[in-house]
């Protein structure tokens, strides 16, 4: 038993309570307590005074080899950005390349407090051995585009997966049509019947731009969730990311069917996409994951900064200083995010929980006073005071060193694949 003492624990739970001088105890890959302060005999104990643990972060959306491509193709539209630089160099990843550009992301999710992940790339397995290699959890798929050769291929591989990891503790996985612009009615309908069929959720991009949801009406006469209903993919759990241009009928349909959206707002502000009407969202009781985007579009992975961005930028875009509180800004980069992508396992300081959490520090300047702990995390917060990061009971990282994975060699190996298959 590995037992965290005198600290402020941030539960994230019914209540939102958070103790001070409390006491969080772990056995194996559970919390087995979290409440006042509390001796225990025979364990492990860790001195958290002056600081606060929170929960692991939950990366709702994310394509974590992108980040081989970071600072590569910015200030660019959407359309130019896909179809100009990332798709171009997407053709010439290799296996080794997607896997060293995921275990990148890895170590800058693990960095900034993140624990679980969901994932849309080309190969699944890929990225699946990368977060296991790194001691995380999360959600895997491998991307369906309908103009690709190979998409009966990737739709068995992705079925395959699904076999594979079906009794994995650590992955999940779901099936992954890109977005209704990359594929006719026919092959959504037909992966959305292969989703259900094989008990997975999807995974698609959805309402990103105001150029693709009002082609797609163009095209169908219908929004992008409008036709995801009729063409019966919602009838699996589905994942929607970026979601910027939903209808208020859209969101009725999102509700009824009890579908989730993956809020990216640093993506969709850097590309110009627009902002999502998260307000709206939050109001009808949506279920909500912050993401972050690939690093190519982001830049980063770090789910602090989004949700710091996500508790500001509402306020401005609405005029409305109430807009996404700072709990709401936590909770769906914990709790909330976990309840949207399925996992009633996590999210929350909670005893029977998986013991995903991270331990920051609060001997900064930008944290003091001590006032209202949580309003501190949002708005004066940042990972740079994350100490430590645990997933699954498991130290990831700890003051600076990563005890999973090898950082230089990761550097190095992301540098030279740069060089050598993108430059």
């Amino acid at each position: 038993m590995t037992v965290y003492q005198h600290a402020a624990l941030v539960t994230v739970n019914d209540n939102f309570d958070v103790i001070e001088n409390g006491t969080l105890a772990v056995e194996g890959k559970l919390i087995t307590y979290v409440g006042p302060y509390k001796d225990f005999e025979n364990a492990e104990i860790v001195d958290c005074t002056g600081k606060v643990i929170l929960p692991g972060f939950i990366n709702g959306h994310s394509h974590l080899p992108m980040t081989l491509f970071r600072g590569y193709a910015d200030d660019m539209r959407l359309q130019e950005w896909l179809s100009d630089k990332v798709m171009p160099m997407e053709a010439r990843h290799t296996k080794r390349s997607m896997r060293n550009g995921a275990l990148l992301a890895a170590l800058e999710l693990t960095r900034s407090g993140c624990t679980t992940v969901n994932d849309m790339y080309y190969d699944g397995n890929i990225i699946a051995e990368a977060l296991k290699e790194a001691g995380m959890s999360g959600t895997v798929s491998s991307c369906l585009i309908g103009a690709m050769p190979n998409h009966e291929a990737v739709l068995e591989q992705a079925i395959a997966l699904a076999e594979k990891y079906k009794n994995d503790p650590d992955i999940r996985t779901a099936i992954a049509p890109h977005a209704e612009y990359t594929a006719t009615p026919a092959l959504l309908e037909k992966w959305g019947r292969a989703a259900i069929e094989t008990g997975q959720p999807i995974h698609i991009h959805c309402s990103e731009t105001l150029t693709e949801h009002e082609e797609c009406i163009g095209r169908h006469g219908l929004t992008p969730v409008a036709l995801f209903d009729k063409l019966g993919m919602t009838e699996a759990p589905m994942y929607l990311a970026h979601c910027v241009y939903l209808s208020d009928e859209d969101m009725e349909i999102v509700k009824a069917k009890n579908l989730s959206v993956l809020h990216n707002p640093c993506s969709n502000l850097k590309l110009g996409s627009g902002i999502a009407r998260l307000p709206k969202m939050l109001e009808m009781g949506l279920n909500i994951a912050l993401s972050t985007d690939g690093s190519a579009s982001n830049n980063t992975e770090d789910m602090w900064e989004e949700m710091r961005i996500a508790g500001l930028i509402h306020k401005g875009a609405n005029r409305d200083a109430t807009a996404v509180s700072a709990n709401q800004a936590l909770y769906i980069a914990t709790r909330g995010a976990a309840r949207a992508l399925g996992y009633a396992d996590r999210g929350s300081l909670e005893a029977g929980m998986r013991a995903d959490f991270t331990i920051s520090t609060l001997d900064v300047p930008s944290m003091r006073p001590l006032t209202n702990i949580t309003n501190l995390i949002v708005y004066s917060g940042n990972s740079r005071d994350i100490e430590m990061t645990v997933a699954g009971g498991k130290v990831l990282y700890d003051h600076g060193e990563f005890t999973k994975l090898d950082k230089e060699k990761i550097f190095a190996d992301c540098q030279e694949y740069f060089e050598t298959l993108f430059r």
